[in-house]
């Protein structure tokens, strides 16, 4: 079928973005929402978390089958489906007179949203001419890096002058009209539907291995990981539940998940590159709001104003990643991501308690400009040797590795920052004894300003717990910068069929 041109292409980008846009946004609008949810529906801010949760067991359940489901109910039908589920479970969760309901249409609520992304990546590949097809994954890739900095300070604002709920209801009016952009543009490239064979045991395998690593990866610091019963069980289940599911999927004559792709170099390369890099990415993306908000006295809304710059160079040099890529290849803006990235982590690891949101500023505009030459070329690299017949199955595992490497890397760097934090806090502690010479000298000051006693010691050890954290999160970003900088050797991997610059 001929690509479209003129006004219809231009719509149906903005419908594709759109989609894409609500989806990766509801991945971060609820986290500065949890308190008010949490005190409105009289739960306690644990359990709250679990309305993050919920959506992403959802979502992450559906992601790697997105390819199958494409080709039983059709790429257009199946995208316009989704969105509209998508928006009735929204108007679902905004109403939620309890928590229990809450919990069900979020996660419902994800798992209608999983074929969304990779399906949206694909259409805009199939449906535009193929020398355009580099420039619209860079505009892609621009709202899948814009959506998340934007969450926070729009949860945060609607949460504090509204209610809660408007971070759902905000999903209807513009989810009809991402639903009406595409029917009208792309109805006539809907693929034909096939009646492939359901793969009932391949898709139970997959959904008690990511609902039991989910679980695992959200509440393993709570239980305290492998000294707990609970983790080892829930670890040992996942990790047989995923044995038998590779297992039984490349034997099956029509698996929902096709391992097959994997034997294509560039696409194993690429999302081997993108399990790592955005473990990593993640983790640094959520340690820095995190650190504000419990000891440096940010707000929610002010602490994604502080992360806010990250979103600057992708979204005013997104058309240049892509003439990038054109020219060099995916491996040389690779090798610069990597460096730049390295730069930010080493500038941030020399924070101190005292740093003014100026700095903040600087250390996420670098990893803004590393995001031009990370995204672009992945995403080319990922689909660069993937026929279009599949490319909803290659893009739907791709980014169920994306959302399962964002979960690992934010609990490893998280449980890394919680336990430097405690080592930091006993060293220091211990030099903080009565007779010591600045602890003699910080107390006379306090007793100066009328400070004695109890209040003294409360604020001593909130001092300490600052100073340890700020420690910690300086080792933390240490160990990303460096690991940044090694990923540059696993480069020369992806040249055995991809050349620096393409011929």
């Amino acid at each position: 079928m001929t690509p479209l041109s003129g006004y219809k292409r231009f719509l149906s980008l903005v419908g594709l973005a759109l989609a894409t846009f609500l989806i990766v946004l509801d991945y971060t609008i609820a986290n500065v929402s949890i308190p008010y949810i949490a005190g409105d529906l009289s739960v306690s801010a644990n359990q709250g978390t679990y309305v993050i949760t919920s959506f992403a067991v959802g979502n992450a359940i559906v992601l790697p089958i997105s390819g199958w489901l494409t080709e039983r109910i059709g790429g257009i039908r199946l995208i316009l489906i989704s969105i509209l589920l998508f928006v009735f479970f929204s108007w679902v969760c905004g109403g939620a007179p309890n928590f229990e309901t809450l919990l069900i249409g979020r996660f419902l609520q994800g798992f209608v949203s999983g074929p969304l992304i990779p399906l949206s990546q694909s259409l805009l590949v199939s449906t535009n001419p193929p020398e355009k097809k580099t420039a619209v994954l860079a505009f892609w890739g621009t709202i899948v890096v814009a959506a998340p900095v934007l969450g926070p300070l729009l949860g945060g604002w609607l949460s504090f002058d509204y209610r809660w709920s408007w971070i759902f209801y905000i999903n209807i009016p513009f989810g009809l009209l991402s639903a009406l952009l595409i029917w009208y543009t792309l109805k006539d490239f809907d693929s034909k539907k096939e009646k492939t064979p359901i793969d009932y045991i391949g898709f139970l395998l997959l959904a008690i291995a990511v609902t039991c690593l989910q679980i695992i990866l959200d509440r393993g610091e709570q239980y305290d990981w492998m000294r707990s019963n609970y983790i080892i069980s829930l670890s040992i289940v996942s990790a047989l539940a995923f044995c038998y599911l590779f297992v039984w999927e490349y034997l099956h004559p029509h698996p929902i998940i096709d391992l097959s792709l994997f034997k294509i170099h560039s696409y194993a390369i690429s999302v081997v590159f993108m399990g790592v890099m955005y473990a990593m990415y993640f983790g640094s993306v959520v340690l820095i709001p995190l650190w504000l908000q419990l000891y440096m006295g940010y707000n929610a809304i002010w602490a994604g104003i502080a992360v806010a710059p990250i979103g600057i160079a992708p979204l005013l040099l997104s058309i240049l990643s892509g003439k990038i890529v054109k020219r060099y290849g995916s491996l040389k803006p690779l090798a610069l991501c990597f460096i730049l990235f390295s730069i930010s982590c080493f500038y941030t690891a020399y924070f101190t308690t005292s740093v003014d949101v100026e700095h903040i500023w600087i250390s996420r505009l670098l990893v803004g400009f590393g995001i031009v030459f990370f995204i672009t070329p992945l995403f080319s690299l990922s689909i660069q040797d993937i026929e279009n017949k599949r490319l909803t199955q290659a893009t739907g595992i791709f980014h169920f590795v994306r959302a399962m490497s964002g979960g690992i890397g934010t609990s490893i760097f998280t449980t890394l920052w919680t336990r430097r934090t405690a080592f930091h806090h006993e060293r220091i502690g211990a030099t903080l004894t009565p007779s010591s010479e600045t602890m003699h000298s910080f107390t006379q000051n306090l007793e100066s300003l009328g400070i004695k006693g109890k209040k003294a010691l409360a604020l001593t050890n909130d001092l300490l717990d600052g100073q340890a954290a700020m420690l910690a999160l300086n080792d933390c970003f240490y160990l990303m910068g460096g690991l940044f900088l090694l990923l540059i050797f696993l480069l020369p991997l992806g040249m055995k069929k991809e050349a620096l610059i393409p011929q």
